[in-house]
């Protein structure tokens, strides 16, 4: 929908829901490239590392960039971000590595950006809860300990895992339920995001 299409009640209600102007330098891609920089969009904020290679895949989807060399060199910095030591970086990485093709050559590529995409803001929303690298360092340590029966006459079945985490790590145990349970909604809720621009897209094709 373009700025001179919208009423005044649609303008209304677009900015009580802080909904950004439409972009003119993407009204003349087609919807999936569209949606693509949509999810490309979604993965900020950006620290300064991930800004450059982002961006340039945005420029290159935008204008229907073909030539094969450059998609080669975004890909290459895609995949050095991706291997990043840095958490956040190598995660955007992912985004990148899987928006790193021309869409008429990746059959799964809307659907690889969306699985890194969702993956990204779980992480996001875990730290949000306080949760930390450490704390995950430790959780892991300490589940793996206990799956493999470390302290006890036999591994315990993976229903028991949970209980005895609880036990022996109360207080750890609670912050990890709260990450994950805000990861997993996080994860969610970005997948019902991508569902409902869909469907917007598809509402729109039909009344025209």
């Amino acid at each position: 929908m373009t700025a001179s299409a919208l009423t005044p009640a649609m303008r209304t209600l677009r900015a009580q829901l802080r909904v950004p102007p439409a972009d003119p330098a993407w009204g003349h891609v087609s919807d999936e490239t569209r949606l693509l920089g949509w999810m490309l969009l979604a993965s900020r904020p950006w620290p300064e590392a991930a800004s450059p290679v982002l961006e340039g895949l945005l420029e290159a989807h935008r204008d229907g960039v073909e030539d094969p060399a450059l998609w080669r060199r975004l890909r290459g910095e895609a995949v050095q971000l991706g291997d990043s030591d840095d958490r956040l970086a190598g995660l955007l990485g992912k985004v990148a590595e899987a928006a790193a093709w021309p869409l008429a050559e990746a059959g799964a590529g809307l659907t690889e950006v969306l699985t890194a995409l969702c993956q990204l803001k779980a992480w996001r929303a875990a730290l949000a809860t306080g949760w930390t690298e450490a704390d995950d360092v430790e959780a892991i340590g300490i589940l793996t300990a206990i799956s493999a029966g470390e302290g006890s006459a036999a591994a315990p079945s993976r229903e028991q895992i949970p209980g005895l985490f609880a036990e022996g790590h109360p207080k750890l145990e609670r912050r990890f339920s709260a990450q994950l349970q805000a990861a997993t909604a996080a994860y969610s809720a970005c997948r019902a995001e991508v569902a409902a621009w869909i469907a917007g897209a598809c509402r729109r094709d039909e009344s025209e």
